[in-house]
């Protein structure tokens, strides 16, 4: 079954932002993964922690998410987007009928 990560945040210093996404876009993620939601202007519908940034990115299953998540690789430069953000979350859900 597909599984997604998703990731909401406010990008409060683009300049170690761009840093990051340069950095985690040239890793090679044997898991896969495909980006399916870069939202630079998120609508908070309900709650009061979400950020303006939303990221969606489909698995074939939630232990290759895991996998990707938990890589030396993205471990090494995810520091970098808790640094530039604030208001962040990320979930890891099931998807629906996949």
């Amino acid at each position: 079954m597909a599984a997604y990560i998703i990731v909401n945040y406010q990008v409060d210093n683009s300049e170690l932002y761009d840093e990051y996404t340069r950095e985690a876009s040239a890793l090679d993620y044997e898991e896969g993964g495909e980006l399916v939601v870069f939202d630079t202007e998120s609508e908070v519908l309900e709650g009061d922690t979400a950020g303006h940034q939303t990221v969606v990115i489909k698995f074939d299953s939630k232990e290759k998410a895991l996998q990707m998540w938990e890589s030396e690789g993205y471990r090494a430069v995810v520091g970098k987007r808790h640094d530039a953000t604030s208001r962040h979350f990320a979930v890891l859900v099931d998807g629906f009928g996949d």
